[in-house]
């Protein structure tokens, strides 16, 4: 039963908007469904990790520390709004430029933009300090495999969506805009997080 609840609160916490379904969009509309998919594969070891450093006791440590939480809601905002900004550029540049975007591999724009979120974090930390699973139990695999396999599923199925061919005459219509858009917003939640933290230790 007390699976069966973690993994519906984990699904509506996925589904939920936020910086993982940002970046989702983005590369699904600016890059495409395989970079799309790449970048959910990211998302999902990311939750890998936040999973396998909750259960093992690591996330409670840097949960319990307000400096280090303060420093990960700081970089995780410096990173999106510096995703936000380098893919409005690349957009705006030629292909021989974009390769000056330090993160180009999908795959790590996913891991690093989940490893990074502060909702992530957040999550996995709450729901394993109540659960208080032992590290070496079965079902502590079970969640380690569980959680990043939905999450991977659930975002590759965004992807799916957002990249199928009735949505196509829509993209190549308004295909600048939909870029720009998306590279706004993942810039603006970077920002209004850094705001949001930063004004939180006023």
């Amino acid at each position: 039963m007390i699976f069966f609840s973690a993994a519906l609160a984990h699904l509506l916490a996925v589904m939920s908007p936020g910086p993982d379904t940002a970046i989702i969009f983005h590369q699904s509309f600016a890059k495409g469904r395989s970079q799309g998919i790449l970048t959910a594969v990211g998302i999902g070891f990311g939750i890998f990790i936040h999973c396998l450093f909750a259960i093992s006791g690591i996330t409670l440590l840097i949960y319990s520390s307000e400096e280090a939480k303060f420093f990960i809601k700081c970089l995780g905002a410096l990173y999106l709004l510096y995703l936000g900004i380098s893919f409005f550029i690349s957009k705006k540049s030629s292909k021989s430029d974009e390769t000056k975007v330090i993160f180009k591999n999908p795959f790590v724009i996913g891991l690093v933009t989940n490893l990074l979120n502060i909702k992530a974090f957040l999550f996995t930390v709450s729901l394993f300090s109540f659960i208080n699973l032992d590290p070496s139990s079965l079902m502590s695999i079970i969640y380690l495999l569980y959680f990043p396999l939905i999450t991977a599923a659930w975002f590759s199925f965004v992807t799916y969506a957002l990249t199928h061919h009735s949505m196509g005459d829509i993209f190549n219509k308004h295909s600048d805009n939909i870029q720009f858009a998306s590279s706004a917003f993942i810039a603006g939640l970077g920002l209004l997080i850094l705001l949001q933290t930063l004004y939180g230790l006023l």
